[in-house]
């Protein structure tokens, strides 16, 4: 699990790394930056919530352990 989650930021990095050049040469407005910004945001958002339950449930199996 533990590598599909690193996969998973490598792939975000990579398309955010993409798109950045391209935003800077077609400019905010351009329909597929729009789509692409939406998928880095909720990916982030998605990324972000599954670090929470993982450290959540990380916690927690220590607190049953000891």
């Amino acid at each position: 699990m533990r590598v599909f989650f690193v996969f998973n930021i490598f792939l975000w990095v990579v398309l955010f790394l993409a798109w950045l050049p391209y935003t800077a040469l077609m400019g905010l407005a351009d329909p597929v930056s729009t789509d692409v910004r939406f998928i880095l945001s909720v990916t982030a958002a998605l990324l972000i919530l599954q670090g929470f339950v993982r450290h959540r449930r990380a916690r927690s199996r220590k607190q049953l352990l000891t």
